[in-house]
């Protein structure tokens, strides 16, 4: 107390945020998983689970691989990198741009060749055996991929929270959303989803840019520059 008045801070009422902002997370959380159990209803056959039916449009599909690449944790990573080594810290998502033309390259081949994985690639190219090892090393590879990707995101809610909402429950109920529409719906669902997603990545990195700029008073060294 000091002159009669509480000098502790205040804090906002729900978990440390602007009701606002739990409103957003949540309406992105359910929407997302409505939508992608929506997508399910299209599934009749494998055909359908693992492949779409195959009805994809070009918008569709390079917003899916724009989702597909794009990650919740790279946008801590690099900010974290960032901190410790300045602007050499966007090198830790631009390294992935030397292999960008390959991708392109190996979409039309596997599309033309009725491929769903470089696992049956490699097992019609080479052998069975060859493909199996790389099945086998990229399920290594995406359970430290997307442990990660989760464990970023948990700690970054955690983190604006104030420590109110654990990292394992974020990581809990994101987990189990996920996997349930993705279960459900197939690739189906997670095209229509990430093309929903690239679209408010695209345009909300581009609405942070002045406010993050303004705030830092960027834009006034920018004018003389």
């Amino acid at each position: 107390m000091c002159g009669g008045l509480d000098a502790s801070p205040r804090r906002t009422p729900m978990f440390g945020l602007h009701p606002a902002d739990i409103g957003t997370m949540l309406l992105y959380l359910v929407g997302i998983t409505v939508i992608g159990l929506l997508a399910s209803r299209g599934v009749h056959t494998l055909r359908d689970f693992f492949m779409g039916g195959r009805k994809f449009g070009k918008a569709m599909m390079i917003m899916h691989n724009f989702g597909t690449g794009t990650h919740t944790d790279q946008a801590v990573s690099v900010a974290g990198a960032s901190y410790k080594l300045g602007l050499a810290g966007i090198w830790y998502q631009w390294l992935w741009l030397f292999v960008t033309p390959f991708y392109w390259l190996t979409s039309v081949l596997f599309r033309r060749m009725r491929y769903l994985t470089t696992s049956d690639y490699f097992e019609e190219r080479f052998s069975r055996g060859l493909g199996m090892l790389y099945c086998l090393a990229g399920m290594f590879f995406m359970m430290i991929a997307m442990g990660m990707m989760l464990q970023g995101t948990g700690r970054t809610i955690e983190a604006i929270t104030d420590h109110t909402i654990p990292m394992w429950l974020s990581v809990a109920v994101m987990t189990v959303l996920f996997v349930s529409y993705g279960v459900a719906g197939g690739l189906a669902a997670a095209v229509i989803t990430d093309f929903i997603q690239g679209f408010f990545i695209i345009i909300m990195s581009f609405l942070l840019l002045p406010s993050s700029l303004s705030e830092e008073g960027k834009i006034l060294d920018l004018e003389f520059l």
